[in-house]
């Protein structure tokens, strides 16, 4: 009993690490400083986002940024903290199907969690843009598979993030057959 105890706390313990990760990469990418530190530095990191593909993680703000207005920033948060729940969800399915994965499927599976959610947030950003633009047919395909992709394409460039602090939880103990 004890073990699935300690089972069932290190696979809380994990998924909450993660999601806590992912939490605050999209806090901080909802920081205009940050934002436009980042921009200043790497121009050509906004090349995609002038052909409608969202740009970086969503970023979770109290406020909107710039010209835009209250439902773009309701649908940029909505999709910040659908980037954490899928990615909370990931790890917690890894953990419940591999509890006793050794450190490097611990780290590969944080890194893929950050992947999974920026995707789902991604493709969730591009149907957002494909409303306010209203686009044709084409623009309601392509704009959220591009979102999707350079959502990935942002969670594998920041994905080590989750998949250290993975690492740094415990590992959960191999139960008992029984």
């Amino acid at each position: 009993m004890r073990t699935t105890i300690d089972a069932l706390r290190a696979r809380a313990d994990a998924t909450a690490v993660v999601g806590c990760v992912c939490l605050l990469l999209v806090l901080a990418h909802g920081s205009a400083t940050l934002l436009t530190a980042f921009t200043a530095r790497a121009g050509l990191s906004v090349v995609p986002s002038a052909l409608g593909v969202p740009f970086a993680l969503p970023g979770l703000r109290a406020t909107p940024l710039g010209a835009t207005d209250w439902s773009w920033q309701l649908c940029e948060n909505f999709a910040a903290l659908l980037l954490v729940a899928v990615a909370a969800a990931r790890m917690r399915r890894h953990l419940r199907v591999r509890p006793g994965a050794g450190r490097g499927r611990r780290l590969l599976a944080g890194w893929t969690a950050l992947i999974a959610g920026a995707a789902v947030a991604g493709a969730w950003r591009g149907l957002v843009a494909a409303r306010m633009i209203e686009a044709d047919t084409l623009g309601w395909l392509l704009l959220p598979v591009t979102g999707a992709l350079f959502g990935a394409l942002w969670g594998l460039l920041l994905g080590w993030l989750p998949g250290a602090a993975a690492l740094a939880t415990r590992r959960a103990p191999h139960a008992a057959p029984g």
